[in-house]
């Protein structure tokens, strides 16, 4: 049962990176006209992004 839990976290959080990742991408494209809440989300998307590269190197190197 711990299995199938991680793998559904595991699939959930591949889909929520590809889902930003196209989101950011939007963002990106209309950049210059962004209201208030996009500009803000435009900004958590690149820190959720550098602190699940940070987590990902952690687990991978730690012993």
């Amino acid at each position: 049962m711990i299995i199938f839990a991680e793998v559904i976290r595991t699939i959930s959080i591949v889909i929520l990176v590809f889902s930003s990742a196209f989101y950011l991408r939007h963002l990106e494209k209309t950049k210059n006209k962004l209201s208030i809440f996009e500009r803000t989300m435009y900004i958590i998307i690149q820190i959720a992004y550098i602190l699940f590269a940070i987590s990902l190197l952690i687990f991978v190197f730690n012993d």
